[in-house]
């Protein structure tokens, strides 16, 4: 499943899981490992630790605007005197939403989660791991109530749980099994400034995996794998007209589904390590389709020197509509499953111990995609066009996506690290031609032509630390037939022909942050400060589309800002 966090309506999200739990995170932006299943563009992996083994630990820290506990230390000993396991516990609760209501911000968020870690050895070749988390999240916009369009969200909440117990056995050196039982759920509701309900729905999974890595070959390892899983979806979308009428009712779906496959990925290196080559396929089905896929994917990593890699990577990925589509009354179980085509290349130069370059190219080919071709309003033949009251879904869309980025770092413990990146892209959709609908090509609700991201860290002295982040991206278009007129200082918004032709302001912000710390032999303290959104940059959001006239073809929409500057002050206890 995906990797959870808390979402706003914002377009941000602040990760469930706690940094100093995290062992590893990795982003495989396309031509991903075979292992991953039911995704068509990209995957994040991440993977969080154990806790100390060796002794026990606490960490404690407060701010403005939140506050965090963490606790781990060694479980049982063996008959050496060497821990049989370790367990690790973090709580967190935000104070966002007393801050956020005693300044401009157009809403307030808060949020609260609880994680645990158990690992123990049973045998030195057999290991358990259970690892759960719980969480809560809610938004609140009555201090913008005023502003708000009949379709906006005024407050909203969200509940995810997720529980994984992994044996981990080891019955030679040269093979090791790893089986995962896992559930997730998680529950969401939002309201409209009415207290109508809006959106809401429930989700939950059981999962069985079990993968093997067999190393026949030093230099040869093999890995299989299978996987199944139970879902079950119950959603809601509605739309109103105005804030007494009876609502339209966008979607709703109620089912469960079974998804099981299975994979086997052979890797090879030579040339002294200079070379890896990996290639595999992965094989999937349906309960409610009924329509297997096969995805095979291939990879290869060559040091052409000691200083410069070159990665190259393709592979043909699928993913199965959700339940919540299979099972709408606008579609159908004889939906296909999208289908994706990735070729990805990058070379890496080493400048140096502590500094690198690297410029990647992707290229991702997308098709099937489930789309409502005759959903929104919009302009045709100079007329305004009502959408039926049966938007059917239809495998119609296709997508292309190319782009590219460069990234330079330097990373050191002392005096200057950081890296500076720019990526393009452009991802462009056309619609298939459906009955009574004519095929047109637009631009992705998420394109974003330019990103730039500036992160640097500058250590003053062995306790003082100063550091600085500026991310700046191009407008994401609005999405829907939209264009607009201004007049009089105001923006009004009336239905177009062509969509996502309209987009919003360029994203920019600017955050800065001092740490100060005192050591001792037993503990650590650290002092910080820091500003969100320095130069108090006015970043807008497409919020809602609320209604439309008919005769005017002029459109009710509301486009909002996220949170002003923030200023925070906060402490961490290490011992």
């Amino acid at each position: 499943w995906e990797f959870p966090s808390h979402r706003g309506d914002l377009g941000y999200s602040l990760p469930k899981v706690v940094g100093d739990m995290v062992e590893s995170m990795e982003l495989h932006k396309g031509a991903f490992p075979v292992r991953f299943a039911d995704s068509s563009a990209g995957v994040l992996d991440v993977q969080t630790r154990d806790g100390s083994a060796s002794s026990t630990m606490f960490r404690i820290g407060a701010s403005s605007s939140s506050a965090t506990a963490m606790a781990e230390g060694p479980l049982g000993r063996a008959s050496g005197g060497k821990a049989k396991g370790s367990w690790l516990v973090a709580l967190r609760k935000s104070f966002l939403q007393y801050v956020l209501s005693r300044t401009s911000a157009p809403m307030v968020f808060d949020m609260e989660d609880a994680q645990a870690r158990l690992s123990y050895d049973l045998t030195p070749k057999n290991t358990l791991t259970l690892s759960v988390l719980e969480s809560y999240s809610n938004q609140d916009q009555s201090n913008n109530k005023a502003t708000l369009g009949i379709n906006s969200v005024l407050k909203a909440g969200y509940h995810y749980t997720l529980g994984n117990l992994a044996w981990r056995y080891s019955p030679t050196t040269k093979l090791l099994i790893v089986s995962h039982a896992a559930w997730m759920r998680e529950k969401h509701d939002d309201t409209t400034p009415e207290a109508l309900p809006l959106v809401g729905g429930y989700y939950g999974e059981w999962v069985g995996t079990s993968t093997a890595a067999w190393m026949w070959s030093e230099q040869a390892p093999l890995e299989v794998g299978w996987q199944v899983r139970r879902v079950r979806n119950s959603d809601f979308a509605n739309q109103y007209r105005n804030a007494g009428g009876l609502p339209r009712v966008l979607d709703h779906a109620n089912g469960t589904a079974v998804q099981d496959g299975g994979y086997a990925q052979q890797s090879w290196s030579g040339g002294t390590g200079r070379v890896r080559l990996t290639a595999g396929a992965r094989w999937d089905d349906h309960s409610i389709d009924r329509v297997a896929t096969v995805s095979p994917q291939a990879s290869a990593a060559i040091g052409l020197t000691n200083t410069t890699r070159l990665q190259l990577g393709w592979g043909e990925c699928a993913q199965y509509p959700e339940i919540s589509v299979f099972l709408s009354p606008f579609g159908n179980r004889g939906l296909l499953p999208m289908r994706s085509i990735h070729t990805v290349a990058a070379a890496e130069q080493r400048l140096g111990q502590r500094t690198r370059l690297r410029v990647e190219a992707y290229d991702r080919a997308d098709r099937d995609l489930p789309f409502q071709p005759s959903y929104d309003p919009r302009i045709v033949n100079g007329q305004v066009f009502n959408p039926p009251s049966n938007p059917l879904y239809y495998n119609s869309l296709r997508g292309h996506s190319r782009g590219a980025e460069i990234f330079l770092q330097r990373s050191s413990a002392n005096r200057f690290t950081g890296w500076i990146s720019y990526a393009y892209g452009k991802t462009t959709m056309r619609d298939g031609a459906v009955p009574g609908v004519a095929a047109q090509q637009f631009p992705s609700d998420y394109d974003q032509r330019h990103t730039v991201n500036v992160y640097g860290g500058f250590r003053v002295r062995p306790t003082v630390n100063l550091s600085a982040r500026t991310s700046y991206g191009s407008g994401f278009p609005m999405p829907g037939y939209l264009s607009a007129y201004r007049y009089g200082g105001y923006d009004y918004y009336f239905l177009a022909p062509t969509r996502n032709e309209l987009r919003l302001s360029p994203y920019l912000r600017t955050d800065v942050r001092v740490n100060k710390s005192w050591m001792h032999a037993r503990w650590k303290f650290t002092l910080y400060g820091e500003v969100i959104n320095l130069t108090n940059h006015g970043n807008y959001y497409f919020l809602s589309f609320n209604n439309y006239n008919s005769q005017t073809s002029q459109v009710s929409i509301t486009v909002d800002k996220t949170f002003p500057i923030l200023p925070s002050a906060g402490m961490l206890l290490e011992w």
